[in-house]
C-alpha cells in the first residue's frame, strides 16, 4: 500500500515538474479585451519596433489620465501598429498592440499620436504601408501629432506642409535636409 501511495505521489510531482502546454496560437485574439468608452475621444498610439519609451509612455499616461478630469472631455488610450504580435522598444520593453493598423477592425481614431522610433530617419519612411496609414488617418483625424522624430514621419506624409514643425534638436539639420520645403 505504501508503496502505491508513493508511485501515485511521485507521479503527481513529476506532472506538476513539467513544463506547462503552451497556446501554439501567437495571434494575439485576446486584443479585443480593450474597452473604448462611448462619448470619448478616441487616442491612438503608432507604435513600431524601436519606438523609445518615454515617447510612448509619457503622452500615453497624459492622455490616459483624462479620465480623471471633469474639466475636459475623457479619451480612450490604445496602441496601433502592423501587427498583434509584441513590438519591442529601443529599450527593449516588448508591448502587446491593441490593433493591427493593416486590418480592418480599427475603431475611428481621433487622434493619433506618432511618437518618435530609432528608424524614424531612415528605413521607417520607406515603409508605405504606414505612412499611408498615417495620411488616410489624418483625412478623417482631429489632431495628429507627434513627438521628436515621429516629425519625419508626419512630414514624410505630407502632414507638415503648411504648418511650422520642429523635430528633436539635434535632428533638425537632418530635417531641414530631408524636407526642405518645410519651415
Amino acid at each position: 500500500m505504501n508503496r502505491i501511495c508513493y508511485l501515485v505521489c511521485l507521479g503527481i510531482m513529476l506532472q506538476s515538474c513539467a513544463e506547462p502546454k503552451k497556446n501554439k496560437e501567437t495571434n494575439n485574439k485576446e486584443n479585443s479585451r480593450i474597452s473604448l468608452a462611448p462619448n470619448r475621444y478616441n487616442v491612438a498610439f503608432l507604435l513600431m519596433d524601436g519606438t523609445y519609451n518615454t515617447e510612448y509612455t509619457a503622452p500615453y499616461d497624459i492622455f490616459q489620465h483624462t479620465q480623471y478630469r471633469d474639466s475636459i472631455k475623457a479619451m480612450n488610450t490604445f496602441t496601433v501598429a502592423n501587427t498583434l504580435e509584441p513590438v519591442t522598444t529601443f529599450e527593449g520593453i516588448r508591448i502587446l498592440p491593441d490593433f493591427d493598423y493593416t486590418q480592418s477592425n480599427l475603431p475611428q481614431i481621433d487622434i493619433l499620436v506618432v511618437p518618435s522610433a530609432e528608424h524614424h530617419l531612415d528605413s521607417d519612411l520607406k515603409d508605405t504601408v504606414m505612412i499611408n496609414f498615417v495620411k488616410n488617418t489624418a483625412k478623417k483625424a482631429l489632431y495628429v501629432t507627434s513627438h521628436c522624430d515621429g516629425a519625419f514621419v508626419l512630414a514624410k506624409a505630407g502632414l507638415l506642409d503648411s504648418v511650422a514643425s520642429t523635430t528633436f534638436p539635434s535632428d533638425i539639420a537632418a530635417y531641414k535636409k530631408m524636407f526642405p520645403q518645410l519651415t
